[in-house]
């Protein structure tokens, strides 16, 4: 699955610009927060139809929450799904979204201009940050802003999900 999909998705968009439920599992809005290098507020279970917000904690970093449902009886550990090759992964996933954020700032969808992810059907999910670790916020606010042509340039740190920035849940109906 390696970085470069989710992190082109997140990239090209830039340039272009808890409540319980009787299931037991979250719906409604459930606000995940970015950290250096983890997700706090990843709930076990979420309900169908939830909305994902996501909040940078981080002072320094610029993270993205790529949100993705892993396909049915897939039964690898999310470490091994993101260690394997694009091309392998590709089938075995489904993207529902991305949120990302500058350090401090709340998320945002840069395709959709959207502040939230809806959880699609029941399954495996999965949340994770593929930016490179260095990477420049100054850089990625300057794409936002318009003021360069094309994606910024990320580097080539460790990826964020790499270092513990990935985070699975199931969604109920």
């Amino acid at each position: 699955m390696r970085h470069k999909a989710a992190t082109a998705v997140a990239v090209l968009g830039l340039a272009l610009v808890s409540a319980c439920g009787g299931s037991g599992a979250a719906d409604g809005t459930i606000e995940i927060t970015g950290l250096d290098y983890g997700f706090a507020g990843v709930p076990e279970t979420a309900a169908t139809g939830a909305e994902l917000t996501f909040i940078n904690d981080s002072e320094a970093e610029f993270h993205e929450m790529v949100v993705f449902r892993v396909a049915d009886g897939e039964e690898r550990t999310l470490q091994e799904l993101l260690e394997l090759p694009e091309e392998e992964s590709e089938s075995l996933i489904e993207f529902q979204g991305v949120l990302v954020a500058l350090p401090g700032e709340d998320g945002f969808n840069p395709e959709a201009e959207g502040t939230s992810v809806t959880l699609g059907e029941a399954g495996r999910y999965a949340i994770v940050c593929f930016i490179p670790q260095g990477a420049d916020p100054a850089a990625v606010e300057e794409a936002m802003a318009g003021a360069t042509e094309g994606p910024p340039d990320l580097g080539d740190g460790t990826p964020h999900a790499f270092l513990g920035m990935a985070a699975e849940f199931q969604v109920e109906e």
